[in-house]
């Protein structure tokens, strides 16, 4: 089968591939990287330091220096990807013009899954794959559409948080259900703990629906209940001020320093664990709010690399 592989360039779309491009070896993949940044992600200060997290400090600062490496971490970065599983992975920033749908058609995919891709497919490229679009939602439809899910469950006092695999329809996650996997929320972890997690639940499922499409299977699909459907757009500060009276971070960071080195060599964790501990990633997050994002991440990727320096020479 051809798949067409559609996620996003930041730290959750590199462990969503490590997580799904080995349970891929049977078939032919390509995978499209979406590169997006909305307006809020630079007006909101949670947003903006959450993005500082998933994609300027891991893709500007860390993933350079470890593809300059020999040896890899636990987790590959998006180079490390295309090197080990020999994908072909490309950026893009429209999904829908004629370039790309030039690009698609000729690639001809059996099927396109989207997972944490940040661009919506119209019809003209909804049309090309006879399998369809599938999309990896990470939330529980139909009452959780839109953007930031996991936080809407959490202000909601939600239990647990779910992910949905769901057929790709003209609408914004309004596509027939395939399967609605949930898990435990544990406020310790915050928000960001609970994401990579999410999207394996709804990979977990996209396997399942690969193996039951390669044996010719039609898949089982649900139509949503559009009297339950609510869409949420990007959250805004009083989202973020409701999540703190709640006890709950939006990053907690023990939880992401351990999840970022996991990228790390082994030959260089031992050189990078202070720079990476939760108190120096903390501390640097709010520096941004005064030396902004770039100068930030300058300045980290000359420590890191003096780092190193210092352990070799």
């Amino acid at each position: 089968m051809r798949i067409l592989f559609c996620t996003k360039n930041d730290v959750f779309g590199a462990s969503i591939l490590n997580w799904i491009l080995p349970r891929l070896g049977e078939h032919q993949v390509k995978v499209l990287l979406s590169d997006k940044t909305r307006t809020e992600e630079n007006s909101v200060q949670a947003l903006v330091e959450e993005k500082f997290l998933e994609r300027d400090l891991p893709l500007r600062a860390l993933f350079p220096l470890i593809d300059q490496q020999t040896a890899a971490g636990t987790l590959l970065t998006f180079e490390g990807c295309r090197q080990r599983y020999q994908v072909e992975i490309d950026t893009i920033y429209r999904i829908n013009d004629a370039d790309a749908e030039a690009m698609i058609r000729d690639w001809a995919p059996d099927i396109i899954v989207s997972a944490r891709f940040s661009l919506i497919f119209k019809k003209n490229i909804e049309k090309i794959p006879p399998l369809g679009i599938f999309n990896i939602h990470p939330g529980a439809l139909p009452g959780y559409a839109g953007l930031y899910a996991p936080l809407r469950g959490v202000l909601n006092a939600d239990k647990q948080l779910g992910c949905t695999l769901h057929q790709v329809d003209e609408g914004i996650d309004t596509g027939a259900i395939y399967s609605v996997s949930y898990l435990p929320f544990n406020a310790e972890r915050s928000i960001f703990g609970h994401i990579a997690q999410l999207y394996t639940l709804g990979l977990t499922s996209l396997v399942e629906l690969l193996n039951n499409l390669a044996r010719g299977e039609k898949p089982q699909l649900k139509v949503q209940d559009e009297t339950l459907f609510r869409y949420f757009r990007l959250p805004d500060e009083a989202a973020f001020a409701r999540l703190k009276t709640l006890g709950v971070d939006l990053v907690a960071f023990n939880v992401y320093s351990d999840f970022i080195q996991q990228f790390v060599p082994e030959a260089l964790a031992r050189q990078l664990s202070q720079a990476l501990s939760p108190q120096a990633l903390e501390q640097l997050t709010h520096q941004i709010s005064t030396d902004g994002i770039d100068k930030t991440v300058l300045a980290f990727s000359e420590r890191l690399e003096h780092t190193i320096g210092d352990f070799t020479t």
